[in-house]
């Protein structure tokens, strides 16, 4: 997505208020998640996978859910981070079964 500086600071303001809504919506990301890092991780996202019209197109509550989607994701991603070898075993055969 190429944009001026103007266009970059709006989407990030966006993306930003967004990110503050869920936070305050949902505990866990505050808990989990680095607001700064969140934002330019969805800012990023933005950037490579949509123009500027798309973006501006997009509801606010589209814009929600993806930014839910993606710091849903990110939490995920961090399961397992803290198990010990045996934890991670166990956690490996749960989801085996599933």
């Amino acid at each position: 997505m190429l944009s001026t500086n103007i266009q970059q600071e709006s989407v990030i303001q966006r993306i930003e208020r967004v990110v503050a809504i869920l936070m305050e919506e949902n505990p866990i990301f505050k808990e989990d998640l680095n607001y700064t890092e969140i934002v330019k991780h969805i800012f990023k996202i933005v950037q490579e996978h949509l123009t500027p019209d798309k973006f501006n197109n997009m509801s606010d509550e589209k814009l929600k859910e993806n930014c839910d989607f993606v710091m849903s994701t990110e939490i995920l991603s961090k399961i397992g981070d803290d198990f010990t070898s045996e934890q991670m075993a166990i956690f490996d055969e749960a989801i085996k079964r599933k």
